[in-house]
């Protein structure tokens, strides 16, 4: 089989903690990108701007997930609350798609698991090494939850999956090479169904000085209003972050007319930042040829886009390539920032509202493209959607794409 079913999905987005809240902010097109306030990100980060999960309280967040799961034990609902933000985060949204796909409550041997990125936690060891060199130690769990393994190992005894497990590190093309992985899983016959989540980015300030340091992000001390996230535009100065956290139930076909019908991978065979149009357009094309498409048949291309301007320009050119000004394009992250690991993901949760519920959702901030396509305007098109094309790129050479289907 080439095409696997989608039979649930869930997400935690700056719009809120669902998949309605996502729905609701993707139609009315008001970005939740904002200046960010002290405290809100690690000390020494170069970050103001970002659009952010809003915060709740620990009983608040215990309340929503104990909706989904009221038989969770004390020790499990213990270990929830001791983890990362961003793993709870990941953990309601997995907990969704589950509930949504009928597979809550209960232990599956068959049922795998991957979780979209690599360096899931660096916030944490950036806060433990901090401790240490102040002379003090940080929690005898660090030593078991500084690892990638963790989000899979809790993930899985909270949510009961026993098949196949796996962390998918891609750079921001995680959240999609976690799906083609998926894909796979299910095409072997290693498992019947598949969940994959993504979590939000956890990185110490470290971390995020150093993706400053090469250009990607937009400094809004430097330059009035380059915080604004402005894909495929000539003022774009670089990405804005955004917390997010996305799952998506993968099964067979028959099951659901939601479906991915096509799916790539490639490398571009480089370890620098910089991206390449070649594989790009490769990659689209092969998704295409899985999903037995040609390029006219789309409705939609939902881009990457990270407001960087070689990588704006560049996959401008390879679309334009793919498609000329023919088929409709947008890019969800003028509107919910760059969830880097878990970006793809939660962008291919975007799809899946715009094809359910018959709209196409705003580009924001676009005055001057740096390539003339079909982009959507200042506000959402109603209109019926059935084939998108997904694209996700990331840091050394990864490219992805899929093709979401709403089948007949």
């Amino acid at each position: 089989m080439n095409a696997v079913g989608i039979l649930g999905y869930g997400v935690v987005s700056p719009f809120g903690f669902s998949v309605n809240d996502l729905i609701a902010g993707l139609h009315c097109g008001q970005t939740k990108i904002q200046a960010l306030k002290d405290g809100e990100w690690p000390n020494g980060s170069p970050l103001r701007t970002a659009a952010l999960i809003p915060a709740i309280s620990d009983s608040e967040f215990l309340d929503k997930i104990s909706l989904l799961l009221p038989n969770m034990t004390r020790r499990i609902r213990r270990d929830i609350l001791n983890a990362r933000q961003s793993l709870r985060n990941g953990l309601l949204a997995a907990a969704q798609a589950l509930a949504q796909g009928d597979s809550i409550g209960q232990t599956n041997d068959n049922l795998a698991l991957v979780v979209a990125g690599s360096n899931l936690f660096s916030g944490a060891l950036c806060e433990a090494e901090a401790k240490r060199l102040k002379g003090s130690y940080p929690s005898a769990r660090h030593g078991v939850e500084m690892f990638d393994t963790h989000a899979v190992a809790l993930i899985s005894e909270v949510l009961g999956c026993r098949g196949p497990g796996i962390t998918a590190g891609a750079a921001s093309a995680s959240g999609i090479a976690a799906l083609v992985i998926g894909i796979d899983l299910l095409k072997s016959g290693r498992a019947e169904r598949c969940l994959v989540v993504g979590m939000p980015a956890d990185l110490g300030a470290a971390d995020w000085l150093g993706i400053n340091m090469i250009g990607a992000m937009a400094d809004g001390r430097i330059l009035p209003n380059t915080g604004l996230c402005r894909p495929f535009d000539k003022a774009a100065s670089g990405f804005v972050p955004g917390e997010m956290a996305g799952a998506i139930l993968l099964g067979h076909p028959e099951d659901t007319k939601l479906q991915i019908t096509g799916s790539a991978l490639r490398l571009s065979g480089s370890a620098q930042p910089n991206p390449c149009l070649e594989s790009e357009l490769q990659v689209m094309r092969e998704a295409l040829v899985c999903a037995e498409l040609i390029p006219k048949e789309l409705d939609l291309i939902s881009a990457h886009a990270t407001s960087t301007p070689l990588g704006d320009a560049i996959e401008s050119n390879a679309i334009a390539e793919l498609i000329g000004e023919n088929i409709y394009v947008n890019a969800p992250k003028g509107l919910i920032g760059h969830g880097l690991n878990s970006a793809g993901l939660v962008e291919t949760i975007v799809v899946i509202c715009q094809i359910t519920n018959g709209f196409l959702h705003p580009n924001l901030h676009l005055d001057s493209p740096v390539k003339q396509l079909r982009y959507i305007g200042a506000a959402a098109i109603e209109q019926p959607v059935s084939k998108v094309l997904k694209t996700s790129f990331g840091f050394g050479g990864f490219n992805a794409s899929i093709v979401v289907e709403k089948c007949v």
